[in-house]
């Protein structure tokens, strides 16, 4: 097995345009520190970052099959009417259906969609009822090892993705994002088979994820030659792997689940600052404002504001945020305390803050002033404030720059809103206490904390080393 995995490195490493990255034995990048990103890419953007990874990737996939997809559906049916009595059967659009087929078919009329014309508005019977399932969860994307058997999965559960234009977290977003580095090859060229799970409806909340996770180790347990099941879960993923594999132990126990990796995991909530969420509210609202709601320029910021509204008020963004109280996270809290931690199986929590330094700098509170234009301002023009939180803001943990990010979605647009001073700086966004859980007992064990804090979700040199070492101690 080692030998295989070594034949395809030294073919890789022969090429001169990229033998300059070095790898180690498992095949992993050498002093790089890649981020996995909580923003969709366009595959165009995407297109032009290819590196040593990504061109393993391409090379990996000559020697394996397509990836096979499994989508995860609830157990709960529901049931659904397909025929009434008394209705009569109507083709739908039959002349756009009927160019797709050959009219002398036998196949043609039959494979038409159909609808029903009720006859009556009396009380009806149902001729015929089907079940379906009552929710669809996510996408399984199983990538097998060289020998193309599912035989020693490792169950990698996506963070939060956010788009602001109606995009998700693609598949090859995901197993790009893993293996930018090396990781998700380096474990298949050594007989494990990594399966990247993604959300139907991410928004839904933790625990709605977390029984999508709970049916994907169901149906893994039913496949025959399958040894042992691990589960990595990415920042949000961590939580809603938590709570799947806890309340699992608690009703029918882990069967054949090796071990749990929580990467990065606000397990205590996330820092989004509130001011970027009340500002928010404060821009739309003039932008809807009399003056120039109806012009071009103000439809667009409208819609660039309404999708980060929309965004910032889901079900699983409410459990996640903690600055800002809500019914929602309350709930969540309860019901993790309920179903607790993981202890029947070997546990390992990776941190992207430091143990105790500070992000290093705002101490005291910064500001970013905005300019709101005449038209869009009754009172003329208007001037007003994001301010930071130094005793939030400044915390070790992963951090994140949202208040840049607010600055910059402002500034890229052609509307009357000009950043006066934009002040943009990073902050603590996933604590260290919260990747914790609040306490390192809470884990077999800890892995070595970062000098520095890092960027959420940087997927460095080390964390990578630690993830292959864990799951080839603890996965049979």
């Amino acid at each position: 097995m080692h030998l295989y995995k070594n034949i395809i490195f030294l073919g890789l490493l022969s090429s001169t345009s990229f033998a300059e990255t070095q790898v180690d034995k498992y095949g992993l990048e050498l002093n790089t520190s890649p981020s996995i990103s909580l923003f969709s890419e366009s595959q165009a953007k995407r297109q032009g970052k290819k590196g040593l990874s990504e061109k393993m990737s391409s090379q990996f996939s000559s020697v394996t099959s397509s990836p096979r997809n499994w989508t995860i559906y609830s157990k709960e049916k529901r049931r659904v009417c397909e025929i009434w009595e008394g209705e009569i059967p109507r083709i739908t659009n039959p002349d756009t259906e009927l160019e797709r087929h050959n009219s002398n078919s036998n196949d043609a009329i039959s494979s038409l969609k159909i609808e029903s014309i009720p006859t009556s508005s009396a009380r009806r019977r149902c001729k015929l009822w089907n079940e379906y399932p009552a929710h669809t969860y996510g996408t399984a994307h199983i990538y097998n090892s060289y020998d193309n058997v599912l035989d020693k999965p490792v169950i990698v559960v996506q963070p939060y993705n956010i788009s602001l234009n109606g995009g998700t977290y693609s598949e090859s977003q995901f197993y790009s994002d893993i293996n930018n580095g090396g990781l998700a090859n380096s474990l298949r060229s050594d007989g494990y088979d990594v399966i990247l799970y993604r959300y139907k409806r991410q928004d839904n909340g933790i625990v709605f994820n977390a029984n999508g996770v709970k049916r994907l180790l169901e149906k893994i347990n039913e496949q025959s030659g399958v040894s042992s099941t691990s589960v990595i879960g990415l920042s949000m993923g961590g939580v809603v792997a938590r709570y799947a594999l806890a309340s699992l132990e608690k009703s029918t126990g882990l069967n054949n689940v090796a071990t749990y990796i929580s990467f990065d995991a606000p397990h205590l909530g996330a820092n989004f600052p509130k001011a970027i969420l009340d500002n928010t509210n404060r821009l739309l609202d003039k932008v809807d404002s009399r003056l120039c709601g109806l012009s071009g320029k103000c439809r667009n910021a409208r819609q660039q504001l309404q999708a980060v509204k929309k965004k910032v008020t889901t079900k699983t963004f409410k459990e996640l945020i903690f600055p800002i109280s809500t019914k929602e996270r309350s709930t969540l809290l309860s019901q993790l305390a309920t179903v607790g931690h993981v202890k029947t199986i070997p546990t390992l929590a990776l941190t992207n803050g430091a143990q105790s330094k500070t992000q290093g700098f705002a101490r005291s509170k910064l500001t970013t002033h905005f300019k709101l234009h005449r038209k869009w301002y009754n009172g003329g023009s208007k001037y007003f404030k994001v301010i930071t939180k130094p005793n939030i803001d400044n915390t070790a943990g992963g951090y994140s720059n949202f208040y840049q990010v607010l600055s910059n979605l402002i500034s890229n647009q052609s509307h009357p809103i000009t950043p006066y001073v934009t002040v943009g700086q990073r902050h603590s966004f996933v604590s260290t206490l919260s990747a914790l859980a609040g306490s390192s007992s809470n884990f077999t064990e800890v892995a070595t904390y970062p000098s520095s804090n890092e960027q959420h979700m940087t997927l460095s040199y080390a964390k990578r080393l630690k993830i292959r070492q864990w799951l080839d101690k603890y996965q049979y």
